[in-house]
Protein backbone atom coordinates (compact mmCIF):
# COMPACT_ATOMS: atom_id res chain seq x y z
CA UNK A 1 0.00 0.00 0.00
CA UNK A 2 2.81 2.42 0.86
CA UNK A 3 4.42 1.75 -2.53
CA UNK A 4 1.11 2.37 -4.28
CA UNK A 5 0.69 5.71 -2.51
CA UNK A 6 4.25 6.72 -3.41
CA UNK A 7 3.76 5.91 -7.07
CA UNK A 8 0.43 7.74 -7.13
CA UNK A 9 2.01 10.95 -5.85
CA UNK A 10 3.71 12.05 -9.07
CA UNK A 11 0.64 11.10 -11.10
CA UNK A 12 -1.57 13.20 -8.86
CA UNK A 13 0.88 16.10 -9.08
CA UNK A 14 0.90 15.88 -12.86
CA UNK A 15 -2.90 15.82 -13.04
CA UNK A 16 -3.08 18.83 -10.72
CA UNK A 17 -0.40 20.57 -12.79
CA UNK A 18 -2.34 20.11 -16.03
CA UNK A 19 -5.51 21.41 -14.40
CA UNK A 20 -3.66 24.43 -13.00
CA UNK A 21 -2.18 25.24 -16.40
CA UNK A 22 -5.58 25.08 -18.07
CA UNK A 23 -7.01 27.61 -15.61
CA UNK A 24 -3.92 29.83 -15.34
CA UNK A 25 -3.52 28.99 -11.65
CA UNK A 26 -0.01 30.39 -11.43
CA UNK A 27 0.44 29.72 -7.71
CA UNK A 28 -0.25 26.01 -8.14
CA UNK A 29 1.89 25.81 -11.28
CA UNK A 30 4.86 27.30 -9.43
CA UNK A 31 4.30 25.10 -6.40
CA UNK A 32 4.28 21.94 -8.48
CA UNK A 33 7.33 22.99 -10.48
CA UNK A 34 9.20 23.36 -7.19
CA UNK A 35 7.88 19.97 -6.16
CA UNK A 36 9.50 18.44 -9.24
CA UNK A 37 6.89 18.31 -11.98
CA UNK A 38 8.66 18.77 -15.32
CA UNK A 39 8.00 22.00 -17.24
CA UNK A 40 8.26 19.78 -20.34
CA UNK A 41 5.41 17.49 -19.31
CA UNK A 42 3.18 16.53 -22.24
CA UNK A 43 -0.61 16.43 -22.17
CA UNK A 44 -1.85 13.15 -23.72
CA UNK A 45 -3.73 14.98 -26.48
CA UNK A 46 -2.55 18.59 -26.46
CA UNK A 47 1.17 17.96 -26.30
CA UNK A 48 3.75 20.09 -24.44
CA UNK A 49 2.34 22.02 -21.51
CA UNK A 50 3.85 25.32 -22.66
CA UNK A 51 1.87 25.00 -25.91
CA UNK A 52 -1.23 23.91 -24.03
CA UNK A 53 -0.98 26.92 -21.72
CA UNK A 54 -0.45 29.38 -24.57
CA UNK A 55 -3.41 27.95 -26.48
CA UNK A 56 -5.58 28.26 -23.36
CA UNK A 57 -4.52 31.91 -22.94
CA UNK A 58 -2.98 30.94 -19.61
CA UNK A 59 -0.29 33.55 -20.00
CA UNK A 60 0.69 33.68 -16.34
CA UNK A 61 1.33 29.95 -16.49
CA UNK A 62 3.46 30.42 -19.61
CA UNK A 63 5.60 32.93 -17.71
CA UNK A 64 5.91 30.51 -14.81
CA UNK A 65 7.09 27.79 -17.18
CA UNK A 66 9.65 30.16 -18.65
CA UNK A 67 11.15 30.65 -15.19
CA UNK A 68 12.64 27.18 -15.60
CA UNK A 69 15.88 27.04 -17.57
CA UNK A 70 15.03 23.62 -18.95
CA UNK A 71 11.69 24.52 -20.54
CA UNK A 72 11.72 23.57 -24.22
CA UNK A 73 10.41 26.74 -25.84
CA UNK A 74 10.27 25.24 -29.35
CA UNK A 75 8.27 22.16 -28.42
CA UNK A 76 5.27 21.60 -30.68
CA UNK A 77 1.89 19.93 -30.31
CA UNK A 78 0.66 17.10 -32.58
CA UNK A 79 -0.36 19.70 -35.20
CA UNK A 80 3.11 21.22 -35.26
CA UNK A 81 2.08 24.35 -33.36
CA UNK A 82 4.43 26.08 -30.93
CA UNK A 83 3.72 28.36 -27.99
CA UNK A 84 4.95 31.33 -30.02
CA UNK A 85 2.35 30.61 -32.70
CA UNK A 86 -0.46 30.95 -30.17
CA UNK A 87 1.05 34.07 -28.62
CA UNK A 88 1.19 35.50 -32.15
CA UNK A 89 -2.44 34.56 -32.71
CA UNK A 90 -3.53 36.35 -29.53
CA UNK A 91 -1.29 39.40 -29.96
CA UNK A 92 0.71 38.85 -26.77
CA UNK A 93 3.71 40.90 -27.85
CA UNK A 94 5.46 41.28 -24.48
CA UNK A 95 5.30 37.57 -23.73
CA UNK A 96 6.34 36.78 -27.31
CA UNK A 97 9.43 38.95 -26.85
CA UNK A 98 10.29 37.00 -23.70
CA UNK A 99 9.80 33.69 -25.46
CA UNK A 100 11.97 34.78 -28.39
CA UNK A 101 14.70 35.91 -26.00
CA UNK A 102 14.60 32.38 -24.62
CA UNK A 103 15.25 31.01 -28.11
CA UNK A 104 11.80 30.52 -29.64
CA UNK A 105 12.00 30.19 -33.41
CA UNK A 106 10.44 32.96 -35.47
CA UNK A 107 11.27 31.31 -38.80
CA UNK A 108 10.70 27.63 -39.47
CA UNK A 109 9.52 25.38 -42.30
CA UNK A 110 5.76 25.36 -42.89
CA UNK A 111 3.35 27.41 -40.80
CA UNK A 112 5.00 30.18 -38.80
CA UNK A 113 4.03 32.60 -36.04
CA UNK A 114 3.64 35.28 -38.72
CA UNK A 115 0.93 33.23 -40.45
CA UNK A 116 -0.98 33.11 -37.17
CA UNK A 117 -0.56 36.83 -36.49
CA UNK A 118 -1.67 37.70 -40.02
CA UNK A 119 -4.74 35.44 -39.89
CA UNK A 120 -5.97 37.12 -36.71
CA UNK A 121 -5.06 40.69 -37.66
CA UNK A 122 -2.51 41.24 -34.91
CA UNK A 123 -0.81 44.34 -36.27
CA UNK A 124 1.57 44.88 -33.36
CA UNK A 125 2.67 41.26 -33.51
CA UNK A 126 3.22 41.47 -37.27
CA UNK A 127 5.52 44.44 -36.75
CA UNK A 128 7.30 42.73 -33.87
CA UNK A 129 8.01 39.58 -35.85
CA UNK A 130 9.11 41.33 -39.04
CA UNK A 131 10.76 44.53 -37.84
CA UNK A 132 12.36 43.30 -34.62
CA UNK A 133 13.00 39.63 -35.34
CA UNK A 134 13.33 39.40 -39.13
CA UNK A 135 10.45 37.03 -39.78
CA UNK A 136 10.40 35.91 -43.41
CA UNK A 137 7.47 37.94 -44.71
CA UNK A 138 6.59 35.57 -47.56
CA UNK A 139 7.09 32.35 -45.60
CA UNK A 140 5.32 29.51 -47.45
CA UNK A 141 3.36 26.82 -45.67
CA UNK A 142 3.60 23.27 -47.01
CA UNK A 143 1.17 24.20 -49.80
CA UNK A 144 2.73 27.59 -50.48
CA UNK A 145 0.30 29.75 -48.50
CA UNK A 146 1.94 32.96 -47.28
CA UNK A 147 1.03 35.17 -44.31
CA UNK A 148 -0.50 37.69 -46.74
CA UNK A 149 -2.75 34.98 -48.15
CA UNK A 150 -3.81 34.06 -44.62
CA UNK A 151 -4.69 37.68 -43.84
CA UNK A 152 -6.79 37.84 -47.01
CA UNK A 153 -8.40 34.45 -46.38
CA UNK A 154 -9.58 35.67 -42.98
CA UNK A 155 -10.67 39.09 -44.27
CA UNK A 156 -8.00 40.99 -42.33
CA UNK A 157 -7.79 44.18 -44.39
CA UNK A 158 -5.45 46.12 -42.12
CA UNK A 159 -3.11 43.17 -41.66
CA UNK A 160 -2.95 42.58 -45.41
CA UNK A 161 -2.17 46.23 -46.13
CA UNK A 162 0.48 46.30 -43.40
CA UNK A 163 2.17 43.23 -44.84
CA UNK A 164 2.23 44.82 -48.29
CA UNK A 165 3.63 48.01 -46.76
CA UNK A 166 6.38 45.95 -45.11
CA UNK A 167 7.30 44.25 -48.37
CA UNK A 168 5.11 41.17 -48.84
CA UNK A 169 4.78 39.93 -52.42
CA UNK A 170 1.07 40.08 -53.37
CA UNK A 171 1.68 38.31 -56.68
CA UNK A 172 2.46 34.91 -55.14
CA UNK A 173 0.08 31.97 -55.47
CA UNK A 174 -0.12 28.75 -53.49
CA UNK A 175 -0.37 25.21 -54.81
CA UNK A 176 -4.14 25.61 -55.14
CA UNK A 177 -3.48 28.42 -57.62
CA UNK A 178 -4.86 31.07 -55.27
CA UNK A 179 -3.26 34.38 -54.38
CA UNK A 180 -4.19 36.94 -51.76
CA UNK A 181 -6.52 38.88 -54.14
CA UNK A 182 -8.54 35.71 -54.82
CA UNK A 183 -8.95 35.06 -51.12
CA UNK A 184 -10.41 38.52 -50.63
CA UNK A 185 -12.79 37.92 -53.56
CA UNK A 186 -13.96 34.71 -51.89
CA UNK A 187 -14.87 36.80 -48.85
CA UNK A 188 -16.78 39.29 -51.01
CA UNK A 189 -14.25 42.05 -50.35
CA UNK A 190 -13.71 43.33 -53.91
CA UNK A 191 -12.07 46.60 -52.88
CA UNK A 192 -9.38 44.73 -50.97
CA UNK A 193 -8.95 42.28 -53.84
CA UNK A 194 -8.56 45.16 -56.29
CA UNK A 195 -6.02 46.87 -54.05
CA UNK A 196 -3.89 43.72 -53.82
CA UNK A 197 -4.20 43.00 -57.54
CA UNK A 198 -2.89 46.49 -58.29
CA UNK A 199 -0.08 46.02 -55.80
CA UNK A 200 0.75 42.66 -57.37
CA UNK A 201 1.05 44.27 -60.80
CA UNK A 202 3.29 46.97 -59.38
CA UNK A 203 5.41 44.40 -57.53
CA UNK A 204 5.97 42.36 -60.68
CA UNK A 205 6.85 45.47 -62.65
CA UNK A 206 9.41 46.49 -60.06
CA UNK A 207 10.91 43.16 -59.09
CA UNK A 208 9.77 40.49 -61.52
CA UNK A 209 9.21 36.95 -60.31
CA UNK A 210 11.48 34.62 -58.36
CA UNK A 211 12.12 32.75 -61.60
CA UNK A 212 12.69 35.91 -63.67
CA UNK A 213 13.69 38.84 -61.44
CA UNK A 214 14.04 42.32 -62.87
CA UNK A 215 17.77 43.18 -63.19
CA UNK A 216 18.88 45.75 -60.62
CA UNK A 217 19.87 48.25 -63.33
CA UNK A 218 16.37 48.08 -64.84
CA UNK A 219 14.42 48.66 -61.62
CA UNK A 220 12.56 51.98 -61.51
Amino acid sequence: MAGARASAGPEQDQAEFLAALATDDVHTVRKLLVRGVSPNLRHPQQGPVIVMAAQAKAFGAVRALLDSRITEVNAVNPLGESALMFLAMFGETDLARLLIRRGAQVNQPGWTPLHYAAATGQLGMIRLLIEEHHAYIDAPSANGTTPLMMAAREGQTRAARLLVELGADPSLRNQAGLGAPEYFLRRDQPDDARYLAEKATDFLRRYGTREAPVPAAAKP
